[in-house]
Order: structure tokens, then C-alpha cells, then sequence
């Protein structure tokens, strides 16, 4: 029911009048996880992991705790070890090229990906993931077909279209990046990162003033790269 607050409350209930429980410790961790306490989440898996260190779960689970925190290299440790007691989950393989990415990893995490996808072909995110990890790496080409399948199993990510987007900018195909990132606009109004890229390929096609408007549009949605453009350019 998402009472995550009242969850804890009877955990810690359980844990006074049966310690040895460990399990409890294991439901307690995600509860606080919910609750943005993600150091106390750690510890709680800290003392199941004790008692159960085969638990695949358990790692894969403590990990997206230290990503949160950003200890990537503690969270990569700890996918390594989910992957390595049980390499059947997909989860795993997606949270590991998340903190693979954070380092600069970019051609581990596309590997961790594609296996994702092997595993699950059908889950947009895996394919978004993908694809920036190889815009990351200049692979445009690449990235363009993992954001079409991505597309294809979810046609309303506004990320999608806005990644797509950019790969076509890198490839200099001005057009069909402008209908991208008027695609995620129209999903997402909302998104600053979008006004940012569009003005960026506005001022590339030397119209200023659009660009200017679009950077002033992300600046307002809060995206603070905007505001070093806007000194550079828009003055």
C-alpha cells in the first residue's frame, strides 16, 4: 500500500521481538530505500547479507542503494556479485551498465545492456540505455537503431526521441533531429534538456533568436547548462 513509514515502524516491531529474523532486516531495507534512506537501507542489508551471502537479490539491491549515494565502484562491486550468484536477471545487467556508464565504462555497459536485451527483448529502457551508452561512444549509427526499438515497444518516451534526436544532430541530419526533438517537446513539454538540444541545432542553422528563445525556455525549466549559453550567446 506504499506506507512505507508504517512498514518500518512494524519491522522495527518484528526485529525487537525477534532479532534473529533476518529477513525482516532484507524487507526493512527496501522500505527505507523508498523513504530516501538509502544509508540506513545499506545497513540493513549489510546484516542479511551476513547471514545470507549467497543472496543475488540482496547485492543487486544494496548496489542501486550505493548508486543512489554515488559510490558507483561500490555499487559495481556489488552488481558483480549479484551477476555472479545468479546471471539470469536482467535487472542486474541494466543496473550494472548504469554505474559502468558513471565511470566512463561506456563499451561494458553496452555489453551489460545487449545481454539485458538477450534476456528481455521487449523492455524499452534496456534499448534507451543502449543507446546512450553508444552516443556516448560516437557510435551514432548504433544508437540510432537501439532508439528505434525503443520507440517501437514505447512510442511515447519523450527520452527516446530526445537521445534520438541527438544522435541525428551528430550525424548532421538537421531535419529529421528537429522533428525528434519537437516529437519530445509534444510527449513532454516539460523538458528542458529538449529546448536545450533544439536550440543548440537552431543556432547551428544560424537562427539565433529561436535558439535564444529555446535556450531561455530551458533556463526557465530549471536546466542550468542553459544559463552558460544564454551568457554566451544570447547577450
Amino acid at each position: 500500500m506504499r506506507d512505507y513509514e508504517g512498514a518500518i515502524r512494524d519491522f522495527d516491531s518484528s526485529i525487537l521481538s525477534n532479532p534473529a529474523y533476518n529477513r525482516t532486516y532484507f524487507y526493512r531495507a527496501l522500505s527505507k530505500y523508498y523513504t530516501n534512506d538509502f544509508k540506513g537501507s545499506i545497513e540493513d542489508y549489510n546484516i542479511f547479507i551476513e547471514a545470507n551471502p549467497g543472496a543475488a537479490n540482496a547485492y543487486d539491491n544494496r548496489g542501486y542503494s550505493k548508486y543512489v549515494l554515488g559510490d558507483n565502484q561500490g555499487a559495481l562491486d556489488d552488481y558483480n556479485k549479484s551477476i555472479m550468484l545468479n546471471p539470469a536477471v536482467e535487472k542486474a545487467y541494466i543496473n550494472r551498465g548504469g554505474a559502468e556508464n558513471r565511470l566512463g565504462s561506456y563499451k561494458d555497459a553496452i555489453l551489460d545492456y545487449n545481454k539485458a536485451i538477450l534476456l528481455n527483448p521487449n523492455n524499452p529502457n534496456s534499448y534507451i540505455d543502449l543507446g546512450i551508452s553508444k552516443n556516448a561512444i560516437e557510435d551514432y549509427n548504433g544508437a540510432l537503431e537501439a532508439f528505434n526499438n525503443s520507440i517501437k515497444l514505447k512510442p511515447n518516451s519523450d527520452i527516446s526521441f530526445l537521445y534520438r534526436g541527438l544522435a541525428k544532430f551528430f550525424l548532421k541530419d538537421y531535419k529529421g533531429a528537429s522533428d525528434d526533438f519537437d516529437q519530445c517537446l509534444s510527449i513532454n513539454p516539460d523538458n528542458g534538456e529538449a529546448f536545450l538540444n533544439r536550440g543548440a541545432l537552431k543556432l547551428q542553422l544560424n537562427d539565433k533568436m529561436g535558439a535564444c528563445s529555446d535556450f531561455r525556455k530551458a533556463y526557465s525549466l530549471r536546466n542550468m547548462r542553459a544559463s552558460d549559453v544564454i551568457k554566451e550567446n544570447c547577450q
